[in-house]
């Protein structure tokens, strides 16, 4: 009587399956990969063709690209301007939104009092606030108050916002830091502020990275509020990017080259922090 080792002992046949198995999961994800990809693979294509190829019937994949609509782009100052609006929007909403939104999650996830739950209930439910709902308010609010094409005005209107999610998304993940943690950083002598900032929030970075990732994509890419709001000292990119489209002609060109350098600060941001992202990072953190 022989006995097989569970390992070793497979004949090229009884490998099959799960080679088979391994190669129509590779499939579906590529698929899958594709279908995520292939809007910004034909906006590519677009960036690369001249105004005679973009208008033909029939779209072609093999063509001479050229770089006029990514120089049309860099040589008109007002887009590059409008591009340094959104950064600075974005990055200053990102820190702020971060800043408050840590403190609050922290302490909606490890204090207990009166009202708690409907504090939490109210959060999420501006999470769901149509931003169209709140735009003409905004407006006229900020007319009153000399707000319109400031800085400071888009950056409190993008808040409400960020906010909720953020406080959302930091909350389920303080909840899940053992409390352990501050026990024995309380048993050391240190108050609820030093365990936040020298333990809690150590602890939560990779957390922290993706909250800030996703409230700097947000600001980014945000249009109704800053179309509705600025006009032209405070515009961002995602608002001038709406002057290619003319009155008899859209400039499909420098359109999809601006959407594609849109595109380029969420790649510096993400291969930034891509080392805070690490799933389970607290497991272990008590053993």
């Amino acid at each position: 009587m022989t006995i097989r080792t569970p390992t070793a002992a497979l004949t090229g046949d009884e490998r099959r399956p799960g080679r088979a198995h391994e190669i129509l999961w590779l499939v579906l994800v590529g698929l899958v990969v594709l279908i995520w990809l292939g809007p910004v693979l034909w906006i590519s294509n677009i960036s690369l063709k001249t105004r005679a190829e973009i208008a033909v019937p029939v779209p072609s994949f093999i063509f001479r690209p050229t770089l006029e609509n990514y120089a049309a782009i860099l040589e008109n100052p007002n887009l590059v301007r409008y591009a340094a609006n959104s950064l600075i929007i974005a990055s200053v909403t990102t820190v702020i939104t971060i800043v408050l939104a840590s403190l609050a999650a922290y302490g909606l996830a490890r204090f207990t009092f009166r009202g708690r739950e409907g504090l939490l209930t109210w959060i999420l439910s501006l999470r769901m606030m149509p931003v169209i709902a709140v735009v003409v308010p905004f407006y006229i609010m900020y007319q009153r108050l000399g707000l319109l094409d400031t800085y400071a005005g888009i950056i409190l209107a993008y808040l409400p916002v960020t906010l909720p999610f953020a406080i959302w998304l930091l909350y389920s993940f303080i909840r899940d830091v053992p409390v352990v943690l501050d026990e024995a950083a309380m048993l050391d002598g240190c108050g609820p502020w030093r365990t936040f900032l020298e333990i809690v929030l150590p602890v939560s970075l990779p957390s922290v990275a993706v909250t800030a990732i996703f409230t700097f994509i947000v600001c980014w890419n945000e249009f109704l509020l800053a179309l509705i709001l600025t006009a032209n000292r405070a515009k961002t990119f995602a608002v001038g990017m709406s002057e290619f489209v003319l009155s008899y002609e859209v400039l499909w060109g420098q359109i999809s080259a601006a959407a594609m350098m849109m595109l380029l600060p969420l790649l510096v941001i993400v291969y930034l922090v891509q080392r805070h992202i690490v799933k389970g990072m607290t497991l272990g953190a008590v053993r």
